[in-house]
């Protein structure tokens, strides 16, 4: 624990580490204003349910002080990917926020002949959807989506994610996705890159064993799995992913930052 002191750049998860159901855990505020002042701070989610403009009202409403750019999502990659490769027409499962991001970003959404299917998480998903995507991935049409988590947590249990609309298609079609979000090691390097940082200045706190800590493990930064969502301690027990550090909420840190 006192390594962390020494590391310059903090990236945070959003759902099930700060805040469940956009309700911020006690004392976040504190912790999130230590770390601002001695460190480079960035906020991390594999959440596409809302684009990012609409993330960073999010935080700012629940009384958070941060700018845009302190905001990486998963669909941030995915866009990416999909502009490297010359995609222009998308058949998009997701949110009405989401589709103006990517409408925002040049992208034409479309059901009509698309280039590729693209799955994030979609909290207005209807049968309509799935039918056309499933005709779509039996055509053979690329497939990605944003992220593999297969549930979302909230105060009264956990709700399906993307990773189950991925198991879904998969059982209906045979098709699997290529995935941008957490656990791809980019979503973190590529920022490091930016920062001129090395893994070894980082820092990843998270919820989630096989998203947060495997990505964190795999790009060389120091983990930290939170209890506050996903993880309990006996599942780090049974779990190839294992963090390097285990709290029981990720404001035990503010003891080591005052």
């Amino acid at each position: 624990m006192e390594k962390i002191k020494e590391k310059k750049v903090f990236f945070l998860d959003l759902d099930g580490t700060i805040y469940l159901d956009g309700i911020l855990f006690d004392n976040i505020k504190e912790l999130i204003n230590l770390l601002k002042n001695k460190k480079q701070l960035f906020f991390l989610s594999n959440n596409s349910s809302i684009s990012t403009t609409d993330y960073y009202n999010k935080l700012r409403d629940v009384g958070l002080e941060i700018n845009k750019e302190n905001i990486i999502i998963s669909t941030h990659p995915t866009i990416q990917y999909l502009r490297d490769n010359n995609f222009k027409r998308i058949y998009l499962l997701g949110t009405k926020s989401l589709q103006k991001e990517f409408i925002e970003k040049g992208f034409e959404l479309t059901d009509k002949k698309p280039q590729i299917v693209v799955l994030a998480f979609d909290k207005e998903l209807t049968y309509e959807k799935l039918e056309k995507a499933a005709y779509f991935l039996q055509d053979g049409l690329p497939y990605i989506a944003t992220h593999p988590d297969k549930v979302c947590p909230t105060k009264k249990g956990y709700i399906p994610d993307t990773g189950s609309m991925i198991a879904l298609f998969y059982e209906s079609t045979g098709k699997n996705p290529i995935i941008f979000g957490k656990p791809n090691k980019e979503m973190l390097l590529y920022k490091l890159r930016e920062l001129n940082l090395t893994p070894k200045d980082a820092v990843l706190i998270g919820d989630r064993l096989y998203t947060d800590i495997r990505m964190g493990n795999e790009a060389g930064v120091t983990t930290i799995c939170v209890l506050t969502g996903e993880t309990s301690r006996e599942m780090i027990q049974q779990s190839e992913f294992k963090p390097d550090i285990i709290l029981n909420k990720a404001t035990d840190l503010i003891k080591y930052f005052k």
